[in-house]
């Protein structure tokens, strides 16, 4: 499936990646927040949550704004998107922003 994000909603996404990978790649900036993906570069393998967060990143850093996903992929997003938002309390737009972002991801059937 194909599926189109903004700016602010592939960072969403590679925040609710992280969180689910690993939340020490969050890193507390003065400004907001960084991710570090030096924690994985290294790796041989990457697991599929990772080889998303890649893509994802890739995108981001190539103002890429429309992105293939499987229907695993899209699935495994969804999720992501459905933990972080119930991990902390977030302003309305960002639940908003989640909850549209996943219900494009997996459509209801």
């Amino acid at each position: 499936m194909k599926a189109e994000f903004t700016g602010d909603e592939l960072v969403l996404a590679i925040i609710a990646l992280v969180r689910r990978i690993n939340p020490r790649m969050l890193k507390s900036e003065a400004d907001g927040f960084s991710v570090d993906f030096s924690l994985m570069a290294n790796r041989a393998t990457r697991t599929p949550d990772e080889q998303l967060l890649v893509r994802l990143r890739e995108a981001s850093e190539t103002q890429a704004n429309a992105l293939d996903f499987t229907s695993s992929e899209a699935e495994l997003l969804a999720s992501s998107l459905g933990l972080l938002e119930v991990l902390q309390a977030w302003p309305a737009d960002v639940l908003k922003l989640s909850r549209e972002m996943r219900a494009r991801l997996v459509p209801p059937t």
